[in-house]
């Protein structure tokens, strides 16, 4: 059976597009009809690209990225929509320019279908999004609109960002690939910032491989991100395959084991012996990070951090910010300059013990939340992804089983600092073992 355009891959349609099987256009108002029946029921968006419906023929059968339709985290800036970061403070901001990584998708002819619903700031309050699994759970946060257009089939691929778990939580809630890489590899030039030290472009996608082409085409040194790393690695000529040799594993269980619940565990443990029966060298790391430190001091960073990016709105409309946000930068506001200083010095040394763990294994594994996704009051707990965010490493999240509830579990993979071509090669390899291949059922589809 053919597999329906709203659930096929990036690499599946460029396919059908190049080969003139499918026209931009036809693609385009498929998904825009599907958009259109579902959003009610779903809220992605904030804002649709008023020029979609003349979308038309291919420019550049060079790019895998031609006429692909994608949706943007409502904190890029885009010249041609409102960026409203789902704040009142912003509802009719227009930047006028393009974000980098914006720019870079436009340049390879991706067709932005427009922009979809953040947590206000891109913090922890929760959103109108729905998860098309059970509305009544969490589709997580914050690149709630993002996670969740991919997972029902508006759209084949997503931005989104992560400066604690605002990536890896969603895509394991929604039952999709969500990918962060090495900080400071892809611009953040031109996004609303949370916390400059942590903040880390992102993606959502139906495969691995999908999340790598989008790689190939959004890395790269850019001079006006003061933390873009001017690297020797090429990304353009290649899309990595399965490796032939399965890799070496080291699963972190302390503090993983004690925070999960038991279908999480249960389910991790099954996983973990299919891998090895698949061939994977699996052992327990040796490694005992101090998590309630990491935890603290990634605390201490974002909120310090975010306080200084909305001070001055913050003085002027502190009643404009939703609760989680405002207890942020209040917070934030009152931390002594040394709890600071004494933070960053602590996530310099826990990257370098994080580097020197990877050293020892192609990845390392652990349950990317906690649980499937809790109720809709809450956006879950971001503690899972915050220690990798902290230490700067490329990460991703794999669907691989349902919970007891019927809700998807994910699997949070990853490897050293500008590996990540490797890792996603790894995580290939984990993808092609599992299978992953449900699908929400959504009241109207």
């Amino acid at each position: 059976m053919e597999k329906p355009l709203e659930y096929s891959t990036i690499e599946e349609l460029s396919g059908l597009l190049s080969s003139s099987k499918l026209s931009p256009k036809e693609l385009v108002l498929h998904l825009l009809e599907r958009s259109e029946r579902l959003d009610s029921l779903l809220n992605v968006w904030v804002t649709i690209n008023p020029d979609l419906e003349s979308t038309n023929s291919i420019h550049d059968n060079t790019s895998l990225l031609d006429g692909i339709p994608m949706g943007i985290k409502d904190i890029y800036c885009t010249k041609d929509m409102k960026t409203t970061c789902c704040s009142p403070i912003y509802k009719t901001y227009n930047p006028g320019y393009d974000a980098q990584t914006v720019k870079l998708l436009r340049e390879a002819n991706t067709v932005i279908m427009g922009k979809t619903v953040t947590t206000q700031f891109a913090c922890g309050d929760p959103p109108p999004t729905k998860n098309p699994w059970n509305f009544s759970r969490t589709p997580g946060g914050s690149s709630s609109g993002s996670a969740v257009g991919v997972a029902s089939g508006i759209f084949p691929a997503a931005l989104g960002s992560q400066t604690a778990g605002s990536v890896l939580r969603p895509a394991s809630y929604n039952g999709i690939v969500g990918f962060k890489p090495t900080y400071g590899l892809v611009s953040r030039q031109g996004v609303f910032p949370v916390a400059l030290s942590l903040d880390t472009m992102g993606w959502f996608t139906r495969s691995v491989r999908d999340a790598t082409i989008l790689l190939r085409y959004l890395a790269g040194y850019d001079p006006a991100d003061k933390d873009s790393k001017n690297i020797d690695l090429d990304f353009t000529n290649t899309v990595p395959t399965i490796l032939p040799t399965p890799p070496s594993i080291g699963i972190v269980e302390n503090f993983y084991y004690e925070n999960s619940d038991h279908s999480t565990i249960d389910n991790f443990k099954i996983l973990l012996e299919t891998l090895s029966e698949a061939g994977a060298m699996i052992e327990v790391t040796g490694q005992k990070f101090n998590f309630d430190q990491i935890i603290k001091s990634h605390k201490t960073i974002m909120n310090c951090e975010a306080s200084h990016t909305h001070k001055n709105n913050h003085d002027l409309r502190p009643d404009d910010f939703a609760p989680k946000v405002r207890e942020i930068i209040e917070d934030g506001l009152r931390t002594p300059t040394y709890e600071y200083i004494e933070a960053k010095r602590f996530q310099q040394e826990y990257t370098c013990q994080v580097s020197e763990q990877l050293e020892k294994y192609d990845v390392l594994i652990m349950p990317t939340a906690m649980s499937g996704a809790p109720t809709a009051e809450t956006t879950g707990q971001p503690v899972f992804q915050a220690p990798w965010t902290m230490a700067g490493v490329p990460a991703i999240s794999l669907p691989y089983e349902l919970d007891d509830d019927g809700m998807p579990l994910g699997v949070q993979i990853i490897s050293n600092h500008f590996t990540d071509l490797k890792l996603l090669s790894d995580a290939m390899w984990i993808e092609e073992v599992v299978n992953f291949t449900h699908k929400p059922s959504i009241p109207d589809d």
